[in-house]
This record gives C-alpha cells, structure tokens and sequence, in this order.
C-alpha cells in the first residue's frame, strides 16, 4: 500500500470550505481512480492548516492520480484556500491496523 500526503497551511477560516469542498468533490471524485484505497481529510483547527491523505493500492495508481492532472486540478481548486505552497509527501505503508 501506498500513501501520498498533502500538507498546506490555510487561510484564517477557511477550514469549514476547505473540508466541505474536499467531502462533496475530491472524496468522490477519488473513488472513480483505479487502485484508490481510501482518503482522510485532517484538520489542526489551532493552527489552521490541514492534511490530505490518500491511500493506493501500487505506487503506479497514486502516480496515475498526478499524472492525470487530478492532484493539480485539486489543488488549483484549494489554492484559494491556502495561506502558503502545500508540501506533498509519499509514503509505503508497511502496516495498517483497522
């Protein structure tokens, strides 16, 4: 299994938007991937900012996910969210426990 994880500071009161565009399009949108596993939506509301992660099935799906252009249309969506860059992060994920 496979993991990417996007971090991005946000806007001052942005995290209600961000979460509701993130649940009603992207949580979706991601289930229409081959080989996508799962996705969380985390919020630090103190310190306003948040992480996105998805899980894949093979590290060529998570790439398929980029290289179709959905990260960055994603992304560019949220921009207006955001308070800086967003860092992306990947990750193997030896263990998982339900």
């Amino acid at each position: 299994m496979y993991a990417r994880i996007v971090q991005v500071a946000l806007q001052p009161d942005a995290i209600a938007e961000a979460t509701d565009y993130f649940r009603e399009s992207v949580g979706p949108a991601l289930k229409d991937h081959a080989g996508f596993l799962s996705s969380r939506f985390l919020v630090d509301d103190e310190k306003n900012r948040c992480l996105m992660v998805t899980l894949w099935e093979t590290a060529e799906a998570r790439t398929e996910a980029e290289t179709n252009g959905f990260l960055q249309d994603v992304l560019q969506h949220m921009k207006k969210h955001f308070a800086g860059p967003p860092t992306v992060d990947y990750y193997q994920v030896p263990v998982q426990v339900i």
